[in-house]
């Protein structure tokens, strides 16, 4: 398929030949990614960390060696929604390329370990919880930072999660202070000598390790269901010896 329509999202030509590399290929180094487009290795690390930074591709350490992977479809209308101008057209125009691309990672194995960076990669983070309906979100260590930092986002998301009937347990830090009570949200308060840089959260199949540098975020996310469920049997003793 052409992948021009990409241009809409103000993609250059290198990086629209490097993330439709990515979704045919899928999960694979930088290395592989410079021979099958022939670009020469400063262009493909620059493409890279721009896709990156728009949230259209994550990447993940194996080792020494670092993977690249295109994320869902359908952050090409988040990126085009965050824009003002002539979004409805841009939009409708992009949409009916989403089965087209999917169909291309349908096809391969998906990864079990992603990092998503910046406010865009947290975006991507928190759409996927309401992808799991009528279930319950657990966050521990909690510090009700995207209120502040993404507050319109956080008031669709919020609206989202409660269309779908997702319930929320947090485990706050011992200092976070005047929080409101929100739909479906229960809350405790963790002792004042347990500490972790990370906020934890844990829903589906994912556990997300979401670490705050001011208002930067940068997610670990892990997909495997054993490790998500030894993850809710740590929060719920937590939960027990916690105040309320």
């Amino acid at each position: 398929m052409e992948f021009d329509f990409l241009r809409e999202l103000g993609l250059t030509p290198n990086e629209i030949k490097i993330y439709s590399t990515l979704l045919g290929i899928g999960s694979t180094s930088s290395g592989k990614i410079t021979y099958e487009c022939g670009l020469h290795r400063s262009r493909v690390y620059e493409g890279l960390n721009r896709l990156v930074e728009k949230g259209l591709v994550s990447f993940v350490k194996k080792g020494s060696v670092t993977f690249f992977e295109a994320t869902s479809s359908e952050k090409i209308l988040d990126v085009l929604e965050d824009e003002k101008s002539g979004v409805e057209k841009r939009i409708a125009r992009v949409k009916k390329y989403i089965p087209e691309l999917n169909k291309f990672r349908e096809s391969k194995p998906t990864a079990e370990a992603y990092i998503l960076q910046g406010l865009e990669g947290f975006k991507v983070m928190r759409r996927e919880t309401l992808k799991f309906p009528k279930t319950e979100l657990l966050m521990l260590g909690a510090i009700a930072k995207e209120p502040k930092v993404l507050p319109l986002f956080y008031q669709k998301w919020n609206a989202e999660r409660k269309k779908n009937g997702i319930k929320i347990r947090n485990l706050y830090k011992a200092d976070v202070k005047g929080i409101k009570p929100e739909y479906y949200d229960k809350r405790r308060f963790l002792p004042p000598h347990i500490s972790n840089p990370a906020v934890i959260n844990i829903y589906g199949d994912r556990v997300v390790n979401v670490l705050w540098k001011g208002d930067y975020p940068l997610c670990f996310m892990m997909v495997n269901k054993d490790i998500a469920d030894a993850y809710r049997n740590y929060f719920e003793m937590l939960w027990k010896s916690s105040e309320k």
